[in-house]
């Protein structure tokens, strides 16, 4: 597929999305117009809060990656080039994001090889640990009905604790490195390593839901019974925009499946206005993120130094 054709089809994706997710906006406008969105100011306070401690998670995850796979850099420097890299995500091409930090572990001197590669798995694990917690928050779901619908893709999930492990990774990487002349990669990554990684991704999805549920809770009462739920639903939406490539930050994608099984728990209008919230949610946070580099002479050097300035 030619730089073109990918251009034409992720505007056309994205132009699909707002479309439907556009008319449902324009049927429930009178509702949601009408509902008062002034929040609670200390339940916003604690969830922006959690999630700044998510994102410092997010850098503490793919740092122990590197380190599991031999790929030496100091804790604070990993945490710098990982939240420096995220702003990469919102350049359409989903490729960014990850070629800034394989620069930037590059000027530390690690091999692009290994960088690329724990990429790759802090990648896999979320994902995974992100299907098993949305399976989990089934169980705490009342009907049973639309729990059936989606058997399906709970027996298919044993199948993806496969891609938890390199070596389906390397079997594919190796032979485009080698016909690169890059050589074949070996990287080694032991049991204890994997369930490691396993359960603090499933740790990492839990932190989120609970932000993601004090969020809401700063626009619409919903009891503590409600965590593991929107743990699931936060963690499977995030990631189904995680996997959308032809959009930027995987926008459209997370929010339509956002709203659509946030609207089985809360009224419509109401899950409509809360994911369109959380997108600022997340931005300003970020904003924060992305002040504190600027204002700080360590990570304003590295962004200068990335961006070739």
């Amino acid at each position: 597929m030619t730089a073109l054709n990918k251009k034409i089809l992720s505007i056309a994706i994205l132009l699909i999305i707002v479309y439907f997710f556009g008319r449902v906006i324009d049927r429930e406008w009178g509702k949601i117009s009408g509902y008062n969105w002034s929040p609670h100011l200390s339940w916003l306070l604690l969830s922006i809060l959690i999630l700044f401690i998510v994102y410092l998670m997010a850098a503490f995850g793919w740092t122990l990656v590197l380190w599991m796979i031999g790929g030496r850099i100091g804790w604070v420097r990993g945490f710098y080039i990982f939240l420096l890299s995220i702003f990469g995500r919102y350049i359409p091409g989903g490729v960014w994001s990850v070629l800034g930090r394989v620069y930037l572990c590059r000027l530390e001197g690690i091999p692009d090889s290994r960088s690329s590669m724990s990429i790759l798995l802090e990648q896999a694990y979320p994902i995974v640990s992100a299907s098993i917690v949305f399976a989990a928050s089934l169980l705490f779901w009342s009907d049973t009905r639309i729990v059936a619908r989606m058997l399906p893709l709970l027996i298919l999930l044993p199948t993806s604790f496969v891609f938890l492990h390199p070596k389906p990774f390397l079997s594919i990487v190796n032979p485009i490195l080698t016909r690169f002349g890059r050589g074949p990669l070996d990287i080694s990554l032991t049991f204890n390593n994997m369930i490691i990684l396993t359960f603090y991704y499933l740790f990492y999805w839990i932190v989120a839901g609970i932000a993601f549920y004090f969020f809401i809770r700063a626009f619409f009462p919903l009891e503590l019974y409600y965590i593991p739920i929107l743990s699931g639903i936060y963690a499977i939406s995030f990631t189904a925009g995680y996997l959308s490539f032809f959009t930027p930050a995987g926008l459209g994608v997370r929010e339509g499946i956002l709203t659509l099984l946030l609207s089985l728990f809360i009224p419509t209008p109401v899950a409509i206005g809360v994911t369109l919230l959380s997108r600022l949610w997340l931005i300003g946070v970020e904003l924060i993120i992305l002040t504190v580099f600027l204002i700080n002479a360590k990570t304003r050097k590295m962004a200068k130094t990335a961006l070739g300035w």
